[in-house]
């Protein structure tokens, strides 16, 4: 929820004829986050003596989701009487004292902490933004030459170190590795002769990936590979680059990316300086181990 961000409306139309609709508003095209100043609210609609404000209407179309995009006087009047029905119901819920229940009131106070922290989480990305020059070194991070590599990879996993020694001797002795995988291998690719396709480094576990990119194409490795998944012989078939995307095209991938690191290594500092105690439990500081997920996302 972008409050601060969205754009500010003002009166325009008089009142419709129907009295169930409400005036319509034409949106000006400015930004506050262009404004000089803070925007100051201006009473759209006032409901049994309830002044509702723009910046008001705008927070109660994002927490509807944002669905409405108010781009036409009916989408906003369509908007102004949604919020007039919830508004009566919602006096109504006070009138007969429904804001007094536990459970309304627990709610009341989990909606202000959400409300609160997604406004946290839009200022400080609002001071603390991504840069470009961020993302191009995220960028080229990830999509390194050898990361761009791919093998068509076949393997034979068997359980045995020694097993896997004597599955290379006859390949040595010009054995086929796809009737030696179909004889021996452990893995669910015996029945393709272990083949496994075209595969990245970053798609396999790191002693495989290891193995398999110093290989060269046609080659088999000549030491068994140990991982946690047995003893592998691997065979290099082919090997290709690719293109990475055009950086324009992941951009905003990796902006979103960069601001979930950031909002992380946030999180885990207020939790490093907080206490947390749970019922039942011995008291604690929050571990800085826990992964942060907090529930707002930057919008």
């Amino acid at each position: 929820m972008k409050i601060s961000m969205i754009s500010r409306f003002k009166t325009h139309a008089a009142a419709l004829a129907i009295t169930t609709m409400l005036p319509a508003m034409a949106f000006a095209g400015e930004k506050a986050a262009q404004e000089p100043s803070p925007p100051v609210p201006q009473t759209i609609v006032t409901i049994n003596g309830d002044a509702i404000t723009d910046l008001e209407v705008l927070a109660f179309n994002a927490l509807q989701g944002g669905q409405n995009k108010l781009d036409s006087q009916q989408a906003q009047v369509q908007l102004l009487n949604q919020l007039v029905n919830t508004t009566l119901l919602a006096q109504a819920a006070e009138k007969d004292g429904v804001d007094k229940l536990p459970q309304v009131i627990a709610a009341l106070k989990m909606a202000k902490i959400q409300v609160l922290a997604e406004a946290k989480v839009n200022d400080y990305f609002a001071k603390h933004p991504v840069t470009d020059e961020e993302i191009k070194a995220a960028y080229d991070k990830k999509f390194t030459k050898e990361a761009l590599q791919e093998y068509k990879v076949s393997h034979i996993l068997v359980k045995e170190e020694q097993e896997a020694k004597d599955i290379i001797a006859s390949l040595e002795k010009g054995e086929a590795f796809d009737k030696l995988a179909k004889e021996h291998s452990l893995d669910s690719s015996k029945d393709a002769g272990g083949e496994l396709g075209w595969v990245g480094r970053n798609q396999v576990v790191k002693p495989f990936g290891d193995a398999m990119s110093s290989l060269k194409k046609g080659e088999f490795s000549k030491t068994p590979v140990k991982s946690q998944f047995g003893w592998h012989v691997i065979l290099v078939e082919d090997v290709r680059a690719q293109q990475p995307p055009p950086l324009d095209q992941v951009k905003e991938q990796f902006r979103a990316q960069l601001q979930q690191q950031q909002l992380a290594k946030l999180v885990t500092e207020m939790r490093n300086q907080a206490t947390v105690e749970v019922a039942g439990a011995e008291k604690t500081a929050a571990s800085p181990a826990q992964e942060a997920k907090p529930a707002p996302q930057a919008k």
